[in-house]
């Protein structure tokens, strides 16, 4: 049975508790309202004088006190309460206490705060880290000193004081999803909890911060009279119980993916599975029965073991204390040594049990730095506390707050969302369909589509799934089929294969759960708000992407280039300059309008037997339509929220949003509609240059571009209307929006439309599309310049190390501008990249003095650099790899097409080099072509090469062949298809006079002309020989279609850089007094970087390469009264001295290179080159993977040299030691998260042995 009781926490600014009446009335007045847990501020103790408080109170008190008679926090458990302490956190300064521990089943963080009465932001800033790197729901209370809300806190109704306190409360409060009870309660009232008489005035400056989670368990919360202190008791009640945490989904955890003994384990009952249980029944009762099975074994395997090392742990601990005593007592090399082997073992036990709950998150994060694990917890604290809902309101209005009751109106919301709604007839479809034509696929391309499921396609389909994905209902990750893909390919193909004779799939298959996400600017008290993804499990995804993967390569055929949503080689930024072009060709013209759709729930309201019909008439046969008919006949699914599973209900529509196929399914369904609009001729769009633009679809994100309104709307809305009779589409026509063209016609419209008029902007993908193009820039690139700006501002507060801050700027602050660089066709706004520049480099350095250029940090690894973000080269390689779209041959984009008219009608990649840049900007009126051209010249002057004479440079209208701008002749050599350089060229080869008159049909008299043109050629680059392309165009040309074209071009940007670490090679040489060549040092810099994934070790190997650690001799010239010799020796302390000379570090490297030749059986020399920069010996007998080992443990060693940089001692072998076996835990987590935990055992088994083993303690020998 689960237990549950009403917990009530008290919190009390007392104002001093020395004199004896005043604790004797303070005690009384607590036990009065019973809290059991009290957190008192300002006690005013010693600490030799809490034993008073001690002796007035059944239970725990725990105290913090300041050294005078001030300040001073304490936190009073009462015996009843079965609460696990298991860490306190106590402030020095008496200010506040932070418990961590455990009431029943509920991990908490208690805080009781007394925060500054100056404004003191540092103060809060560091409190929230530490609470942010412990685990657990929070609850804060105290006297915070500071008004949250001045307006509705204080009684002037204002307060200008800790502004900055406030602003980082707020903050945090955001970030760890934190919420003020009270204000939740009572969001309007005004109710105060401190008095200032010398003031006569009220505020409210004593909270209870909880998470997010627990609000739904707060039953009340009041403040009591200001009585005996000049604050009141406030008083919280809280429902705990130890069924806190619902129903329980099983999941396989990744981490047993990477134990050998586990996989055995699996593998061996697989095999026996099957070969055991063969033709009794049906391969689909067989498959079902098996993963109940398999999954009954893992269970079992997985909690013997975590109880076996459970107690193993236990054990551990129990022998450390036992041998940390002894050594109090008697202290010996060979006692730290066993103390070490005990510890090392512990943290690799610990570390297992700790990668469960680590490998959720991105490794990203983990790889930030040396400090990141509080950064690490804050991510996690912030996306486990986003699932929570706290309140939903109901279809009558009411406030619904309990988990279940939340759950119960999200399965009814979506059963009836899923319900299906149209009455369809066979007539029905006939009377939209015969209307409209809709293309079919080739015989050819329907028989591929249409042939059966072979083994090897399943294998393709689990090989393209990505693994480390949340697992469906039966908690199977597709890591197992990836992992054991050839024994469960056989049995999984035959389900398959009976499925299709049954027609239905087998019940697990069909079976979905359904989480929420909160939709981006929604309000998260609405069910609407949330969008649903559905986990289905690894069988049936296997299923979906053969179907995908098949259905993919055809969908270019069939869908139309308006529609870049989901289509392989289409991108939204084709979708967004389209609509600018539009806007600016067309500005100011009257009864023209763009009309921006917002469907309500498009994906899932997709009718099932219109999805079918629809698969019919592509044409995309039997076979493949009924394999779609069985993915969705007789589905279920459930809907989890709060940890808390809903009932099982039927789908009758909707494709699931977490399906492999579903994608592209919503794809071919909404295609009617756009066919139906683009082929009804009362629907009249927008013609420019000779191309009509009706409609542009992203997935479901649909605009309509309209002319003629008033005919145009009322066609529009019938087709909408037919259209969502028979599939469910529905708009919202509220949030949907039209922007009319025409200034005038936005103040007071033409036609009356049920749609939003645009007055200013409207957003489309994520852009602001502004009325007038000149507004473009400000409206999407200011909102985001602030909030990076103050993302910047809060991180930089950040206890994380260089290369951390710089995964920051390239996980958190490159996407957000790097999407408005490809969107936008315009540069960002004047002094963009300088601010950015300086704004960055002081985050990057810590507001500390940098001690290498960016220019450096900018450059690959290979040549000294950190891979840092430079914003300008990433604009320009978006700008690129748009422009790269005007040397494209195949379909013609429309905005291609509209921006090719604003260029003397000569293609968009000729008109790049008919002039001078200055000249060709000032030709043309369309500012996106003339930013192009910017960006296009700017690029290879950067890369130092020219554009004399370019394989596109157009013969007709080149500004640069005087000819050819006045002698007609040349508009016949265009006519006839000479039109740009490379069309007298044939195999590279420049052709003759006659060649060209036979291929082009040239009359004899243009031999003069042809003259001309060669001389021209041979002028322009001194010779006849056919211009080799650029490096910007044979991007353009041979990769245009090619995934990862930015970071295509912004690596070639990156390799025009002059800038280098060669400096830093030649003083390493001169200084090791030995050659060490740019092939060397261009793999010891990229070594630095690859060798390790601890950003830690990365950042010291990179101090060391980079020579920027501050040594004695650069102390003295900032300050000569700093002696320039070595600490340790007296000798002149250079950089080489410290790091390798000096006599003492000369004995410790002698002692991690005679260890490391005991490990690997091999001598290893006492040599600068090896140990500072990992360079080894040609004549180096080490395999490849003990060369990993040492290149490590050398790292580590250089890591204990700075860490006693300042210290007259020199390092010690047994800190070495600690120190790699703290780290090697560090780095088999990660091994273990990225999957590769045999990579690591075969790299460090032989040194985890050596340390148990019998050759240890030869290591302890000078």
């Amino acid at each position: 049975m689960s237990r549950s009781f009403d917990l009530e926490l008290g919190s009390w600014n007392v104002r001093g508790l020395r004199k004896f009446v005043k604790l004797k009335q303070v005690m009384t007045r607590l036990k009065q309202y019973h809290p059991k847990i009290i957190f008192l501020q300002e006690t005013h103790l010693l600490p030799g004088e809490t034993a008073r408080l001690r002796k007035r109170w059944p239970g725990k008190v725990i105290t913090c006190s300041f050294s005078s008679h001030a300040r001073g926090v304490a936190v009073l458990v009462h015996k009843s309460i079965p609460l696990r302490i298991q860490k306190t956190v106590l402030d020095p300064k008496g200010r506040f206490i932070i418990i961590q521990g455990s009431l029943l089943q509920q991990d908490l963080i208690l805080v009781n705060l007394y925060g500054p009465n100056n404004d003191d932001p540092n103060f809060y800033n560091n409190l929230f880290l530490s609470i942010s790197s412990l685990h657990g729901d929070i609850i804060i209370g105290g006297d915070f000193n500071c008004t949250l809300d001045p307006e509705l806190d204080r009684s002037s109704g204002s307060d200008i004081s800790h502004p900055r306190s406030r602003k980082i409360i707020q903050q945090f409060m955001v970030e760890l999803n934190l919420k003020d009870i009270w204000r939740v309660r009572n969001p309007t009232k005004k109710e105060y909890s401190c008095h200032s008489a010398s003031h006569n005035t009220y505020s409210r400056i004593d909270y209870y911060l909880i998470s997010s989670t627990i609000v739904s368990k707060v039953k009340d919360c009041l403040y009591k009279s200001i009585l005996i202190s000049d604050h009141a008791l406030i008083l919280l009640k809280y429902s705990a119980s130890d069924d806190l945490r619902g129903q329980t989904i099983w999941r396989l955890k990744s981490f047993w993916l990477h134990n050998p003994a586990f996989l055995e384990f699996v593998s061996s009952n697989i095999v026996d599975y099957f070969r055991l249980n063969t033709t009794e029944t049906t391969t689909a009762v067989r498959w079902e029965a098996f993963k109940a099975f398999i999954r009954g074994q893992m269970m079992g395997y997985t909690k013997n073991k975590s109880n076996k090392q459970f107690l193993q742990m236990l054990e551990l601990e129990n022998d450390i204390k036992e041998l940390e005593l002894e050594i109090y007592t008697n202290d010996s090399s060979e006692a730290q040594r066993k103390l070490a082997i005990l510890k090392a073992k512990y943290i690799a036990l610990s570390t297992n049990k700790a990668s469960a709950g680590l490998i959720r998150l991105k490794q990203t994060y983990y790889d930030q730095g040396e400090k990141a694990g509080k950064l690490l917890a804050w991510r996690i604290k912030t996306q486990q506390n986003e699932k929570t809902i706290n309140e939903i309101i109901d279809t009558n209005g009411d406030k619904i707050t309990t988990p279940q009751k939340i759950n119960n109106l999200f399965e009814t919301y979506y059963s009836q969302l899923y319900s299906s709604e149209t009455h369809i007839t066979t007539e029905s479809f006939h009377n939209f369909f015969d209307h409209i034509l809709i293309p079919s696929l080739s015989e050819e391309a329907k028989a591929e589509l249409d042939s059966p499921i072979t083994k090897k396609e399943i294998s393709h389909a689990i090989d393209k799934l990505k693994g480390g994905r949340a697992p469906g209902p039966d908690g199977l990750p597709l890591d197992i089929y990836k992992i054991f893909k050839d024994k469960l390919i056989s049995p999984l193909f035959d389900m398959f294969m009976d499925s299709f004779q049954t027609g239905e799939l087998p019940t697990s298959l069909r079976n979905a759960l359904i989480i929420v996400l909160l939709k981006p600017g929604k309000p998260p008290t609405k069910c609407e708000s949330y969008r649903p993804i559905s986990l289905i499990n690894s069988d049936v995804k296997i299923l979906a992407k053969v179907l995908a993967l098949r259905l993919e390569k055809y969908l270019p055929v069939l869908i139309d280039p308006d529609q870049n949503g989901f289509i392989k080689g289409r991108q939204a930024f084709h979708c967004v300059r389209r609509v600018l072009n539009i806007i600016h060709a067309k500005s100011e013209h009257p009864d023209t309008a763009l009309l921006s759709l917002d469907a309500e729930k498009a994906f899932d309201r997709v009718e099932h037997h219109y999805l079918h019909e629809v698969l019919s008439r592509f044409g995309l046969g039997n076979y493949f339509s009924t394999w779609v008919k069985i993915l969705y006949n007789n589905s279920v699914a459930s809907v989890a929220t709060n940890n808390i599973t809903s009932k099982g209900f039927k789908l009758a529509r909707g494709t699931r949003q977490g399906c492999p196929l579903s994608p592209l399914l919503f794809v071919l369904a909404i295609e009617p509609l756009a066919i139906a609009i683009r082929s009804n001729q009362n629907i009249l769009g927008i013609n420019i240059n000779n191309m009509e633009n009706k409609i542009g679809l992203f997935a479901d994100d649909i605009i309509v571009f309209l002319s003629h309104l008033d005919k145009s709307l009322h066609y529009l809305l019938d087709i909408i209307k037919t259209f969502g009779s028979l599939s469910g589409y529905k708009i919202n026509k509220a949030k949907s929006a039209i922007l009319f063209l025409k200034q005038s016609d936005r103040v007071n419209p033409p036609i009356q439309t049920p749609f939003k008029v645009v007055l200013d902007s409207f957003t489309y993908l994520g852009i602001k599309i502004t009325t007038k193009i000149d507004n473009l820039i400000s409206a999407n690139y200011d909102p985001v310049i602030e909030t990076v700006t103050d993302s910047i501002n809060r991180w930089s507060l950040l206890p994380i190390s260089m290369i951390g801050r710089i995964n920051i700027l390239k996980m958190n602050v490159l996407p957000k501008f790097l999407y408005l660089f490809q969107s936008i066709p315009l540069s960002p706004p004047t002094h963009f990249f300088a601010k950015m520049k300086s704004m960055l480099s002081k985050f990057i350095w810590n507001n500390r003095r940098a001690r290498l250029r960016l220019s450096l940090l900018y450059l690959p690894y290979e040549r000294g650099g950190l891979k840092l973000p430079n914003l300008q080269w990433y604009y320009w390689a978006a700008q690129l790899s748009t422009a790269s779209y005007w040397f494209t041959s195949e379909t013609q984009l429309s905005w291609v097409n509209t921006e090719r008219g604003n260029t003397s009608h000569l293609p968009l990649n000729s008109y790049l080099y008919s002039d001078k840049p200055k000249d060709l900007k000032k030709s043309t009126q369309n500012p996106f072509v003339k930013n192009t051209i910017q960006v296009w010249y700017e690029v290879h002057k950067h890369r130092d090469e020219t554009l004399l004479l370019s394989q596109f440079s157009p013969i007709w209208g080149n500004g640069h062949f005087a000819p050819g701008k006045s002698d007609m002749g040349f508009k016949i050599w265009a006519d006839k298809g000479i039109c740009k350089i490379a069309d007298l060229f044939d195999k590279n080869v420049l052709m003759s006079f006659d060649e060209v008159r036979q291929k082009y049909d040239i009359q004899a008299k243009h031999f003069f002309k042809y003259l001309q043109v060669r001389s021209f050629i041979f002028k322009s680059q001194k010779s006849l020989s056919l211009p080799s392309l650029t490096s910007v165009e044979e991007i353009s040309v041979n990769h245009n279609s090619k995934r990862g074209l930015i970071s295509r071009f912004y690596a070639l940007i990156v390799g025009g850089s002059q800038v280098s670490s060669e400096n830093k090679r030649e003083a390493w040489s001169e200084d090791l007094k030995t050659v060490i060549s740019v092939e060397e040092w261009q793999g010891v810099c990229l070594k630095a970087q690859t060798q390790s994934i601890n950003t830690h070790f990365k950042l010291i190997q990179f101090k060391w390469l980079m020579r920027t650690y501050i040594t004695p001799i650069l102390l003295n010239k900032f300050n000569p009264n700093t002696p320039d010799m070595c600490v340790k020796c007296d000798m002149k302390g250079t950089l080489l001295h410290c790091l390798w000379d000096c006599r003492s570090i000369q004995t410790f490297w002698l002692e991690v290179l005679h260890t490391l030749s005991c490990v690997t059986g091999v001598k290893l020399p006492l040599c600068p080159k090896l140990c500072i920069l990992k360079i080894f010996p040609t004549n180096c007998k080490l395999s490849k993977d003990d060369k990993k080992m040492t290149v490590y443990c050398l790292l580590q060693a250089k890591h204990s040299i700075a860490k006693s940089w300042r210290s007259v001692n020199k390092p010690s072998l047994q800190v070495w030691l600690a120190g790699l076996s703290n780290s090697l835990a560090l780095e088999k987590l990660t091994f273990v998260s990225k999957g590769k935990y045999s990579t690591f055992d075969r790299i460090w088994s032989r040194f985890l042995s050596f340390l148990e083993g019998k050759k240890a303690t030869e290591a302890f020998l000078p």
